[in-house]
């Protein structure tokens, strides 16, 4: 039989003249597509693929040289297309890949350990030691500074004393606390 009767036959939904194609070429289809991809399921896989879109488009299908040269241009073409898309996943995987490792690099930066929370712990006692040895005046005025975030201004119109009252109760306030934290400060 010529290929023009062998494709009218399968356009004219001949499901007999799919299976002889299928038959006929599957093996040698399936060899070449393993040539390139090296692993027996996706050169099986890649070989259905084929034959599913020729079954797909068997009403519509022109081919211009032979069914087999067809058929063999069809099954590198998809196993190039695989390829080339395995290629650009694997760039893509490296990239999000090096994003994860940068991500954990700077988490593990930025972790604490538990020798940090101790130390820590252990300044922020100090800090509470060094704040009740000011007197009660320098130790409220400095509180209301630096936990409340109040401004000098603020601070002075609410307690009624001038801003270089409360400046020079601030700066006692951290001399102490310096000379309190001195193995602590760099």
């Amino acid at each position: 039989m010529t290929e023009d009767k062998f494709l009218k036959r399968l356009r004219e939904d001949k499901g007999e003249a799919f299976e002889e194609l299928f038959k006929k070429y599957f093996a040698e289809l399936y060899n070449y597509a393993y040539f390139y991809t090296d692993n027996k399921h996706l050169a099986e896989d890649l070989v259905h693929d084929v034959f599913y879109k020729i079954w797909e488009s068997r009403k519509t299908i022109k081919i211009h040289t032979s069914l087999k040269s067809y058929l063999f241009r069809s099954v590198h073409n998809t196993c190039i297309q695989y390829l080339r898309h395995q290629k650009v996943l694997k760039k893509f995987n490296q990239k999000q890949q090096a994003k994860l490792n940068e991500a954990l690099i700077m988490d593990s930066f930025f972790f604490e350990t538990g020798l940090d929370i101790l130390v820590q712990e252990e300044i922020g006692e100090l800090v509470q030691v060094a704040l009740n040895k000011l007197p009660e005046k320098t130790r409220h005025i400095f509180l209301l500074s630096r936990n409340e975030n109040m401004k000098n201004s603020e601070i002075g119109e609410e307690l009624g004393i001038s801003e270089k009252t409360i400046e020079y109760h601030i700066s006692r306030a951290l001399l102490l606390l310096r000379k309190e934290l001195k193995d602590y400060l760099p």
